[in-house]
């Protein structure tokens, strides 16, 4: 079973269990809390996937870390996952718990991809533009390309991509002239 797998038979109890007691935005915080530190720090995701490393020295750190950071739900999840040794998925069970999270609020995650920084109020327009044809609440990332030339790249989740820049155009036109010179 792939680590996305196992990481969504924890994280949907967690947020059922959150929503239950009323305290989903709270692990919600905790859970990018968790996903931040793993991204930030190369060696506590190494330490965190070590099957040398003990459990409990991993729960130490765990503790010496979060204490007094993430509520007592978290806390309970990481014991869980301290006593089963699969403190290596904590990072994948945090992703899987804001995928859930995103869903349950219709949030929908875009990355614009552009060649320059584009200004406030094309940034907020283009927003606006894409949740009402989505009819969700857009979280938009932002990227700068500069080989793009112009234009920009919109990702929407991970299957949906807008290109509407000067390179792909340009590439269009090199195979529609190459096509032409065929015939």
């Amino acid at each position: 079973m792939s680590d996305q797998n196992v990481a969504y038979r924890y994280a949907k109890p967690l947020v059922d269990l959150s929503i239950e007691r009323g305290i989903l935005e709270n692990v919600y915080q905790d859970m990018q809390l968790v996903h931040q530190v793993c991204e930030e720090n190369d060696e506590f995701a190494a330490i965190l996937k070590n099957p040398i490393i003990r459990g409990y020295k991993k729960m130490g750190i765990l503790k010496a870390i979060f204490t007094n950071k993430v509520s007592e739900l978290t806390f309970s999840l990481f014991e869980i996952l301290s006593r089963r040794d699969r403190e290596g998925i904590l990072q994948s069970v945090s992703f899987s718990f804001v995928e859930q999270y995103n869903i349950l609020k219709n949030i929908q995650k875009v990355t614009l991809v552009s060649a320059v920084e584009l200004s406030e109020d094309l940034k907020n327009e283009l927003k606006a533009k894409v949740a009402s044809q989505l009819g969700k609440t857009i979280i938009m990332k932002e990227k700068i390309d500069p080989s793009l030339i112009g234009g920009f790249l919109l990702k929407v989740g991970n299957d949906q991509v807008v290109d509407n820049s000067i390179r792909s155009q340009l590439q269009r036109l090199k195979v529609e002239f190459a096509k032409s010179i065929q015939n």
